[in-house]
């Protein structure tokens, strides 16, 4: 078992100030006096608060001005503090809201709670609104004389290339999210169960200190879609695929999956891995500043089909960074509002798959691992172990 991750040092305050620049140039742009965000992640970069992942979002509200500074609203307080987080001095205030339930829970305490703090900022106010529920914002409008504008779509943009800080700390998580999945590939054994070997991955995840495992499936005898463990026991030959993830220091997550064998796989099941390894190289390939995403999965899914294997129904990868699934989407034209143009600086999960029948029975295989978009191309920072190690016994 891995002993608790060396996760790296970094400057905390300049990461802050470096997110809260771009945040306070969208708020000059769309001149907003305030914003008013619930999302978590959303929430921590902005204010480098970190709001729990285990609740809804509407547990916490943020508060953040033109300026930068910003006040909270927490479940776990019953009164108002100024000035709490040493580390954090541009959080002025943190603020009770009903306790362990979500805001459209209490709507009126909610409401209360944050108008007497956006009223203090001053009347006929513009404030940008992340996912914040619309019952609440008709309950501010009735308290104050704001306008609210949606910024949501507006903060994923500005989070897409990431600071040299946030490409460290992804790298990290990356690491250790590695690290869990050879420790999935060596509990994976004839006559155990898929529970088994996510319960290896998460212990690793958990002993190396990760802040907060997201997902753990396993794919054993499944169809496309249906991934969860069942406490399926392996046989000789089973082909099967997990997907971790979790989120390290700083907030920052890693995503990533293989497909592994127990036993001696069947020909059919080997000669389709090579082929999905194929079609994910040719990907990558294609994954450099300037290309545009539906292009990654036109270019896969045009291989997969011409050896008639089932092609990805999904977008081939999505960004990751403060969500483990952000800007950009890889999709196709039309499921997607935007064929988004890579950018050097963003980090990015390729994840194919395919569907093979043998004997009847549809099988899934599936790679992910996490990329760092450079000037030249890819540089894979789920290093270890590789898409092609994947016999487990």
């Amino acid at each position: 078992m891995n002993a608790l991750y060396r996760w790296p040092d970094f400057d905390a305050v300049e990461l802050h100030r470096a997110r809260s620049a771009r945040v306070q140039q969208l708020m000059r742009e769309q001149e907003l006096d305030a914003l008013l965000l619930v999302g978590p992640d959303h929430i921590r970069y902005a204010t480098s608060f970190r709001a729990q992942l285990t609740n809804e979002a509407e547990w916490f509200t943020a508060l953040v001005t033109r300026e930068g500074e910003s006040e909270i609203f927490l479940s776990y307080i019953d009164e108002t503090m100024l000035d709490p987080y040493p580390d954090l001095p541009w959080v002025r205030a943190v603020h009770p809201v009903a306790s362990w339930s979500a805001a459209t829970a209490n709507p009126v305490t909610w409401v209360a709670a944050v108008a007497r703090a956006v009223g203090k900022l001053g009347a006929r106010l513009r404030v940008g609104v992340d996912s914040v529920d619309q019952g609440l914002i008709t309950g501010l409008q009735q308290e104050l004389d704001i306008a609210v504008v949606p910024v949501g779509l507006a903060l994923h943009r500005i989070r897409r290339e990431k600071h040299p800080i946030e490409v460290r700390l992804l790298d990290a998580v990356s690491r250790v999210n590695a690290g869990a999945m050879e420790a999935a590939f060596e509990a994976a054994r004839i006559g155990g169960t898929d529970h088994e070997v996510l319960a290896a991955a998460m212990a690793y995840q958990q002993a190396a200190g990760v802040e907060f495992v997201t997902h753990s499936v396993c794919n054993l005898r499944n169809g496309t879609g249906d991934w969860f463990a069942g406490g399926r026991r392996f046989a000789e030959g089973d082909p099967y695929f997990f997907d971790i993830g979790c989120y390290g220091a700083g907030g920052y997550a890693s995503d990533a999956g293989r497909t592994g064998f127990v036993g001696e796989p069947r020909p059919e099941y080997l000669e389709a891995y090579e082929h999905l390894l194929t079609a994910y190289r040719i990907a990558q390939d294609l994954a450099v500043p300037g290309a545009k995403a539906s292009t990654l999965l036109a270019a896969c899914n045009d291989y997969l089909e011409s050896h008639g294997l089932a092609r990805t129904p999904y977008a081939i990868g999505h960004g990751i960074g403060l969500r483990i699934c952000e800007l950009p989407t890889l999709f196709s034209p039309g499921l997607m509002d935007e064929d988004a143009t890579l950018i050097e600086g963003e980090v990015i999960a390729i994840e194919p798959e395919t569907m093979v029948v043998v004997d009847g029975r549809a099988t899934v295989l599936k790679i992910e691992d996490d990329f760092v978009v450079e000037a030249n191309g890819l540089r894979r920072l789920t290093e270890v172990p590789g898409p092609d190690e994947f016999v487990t016994e």
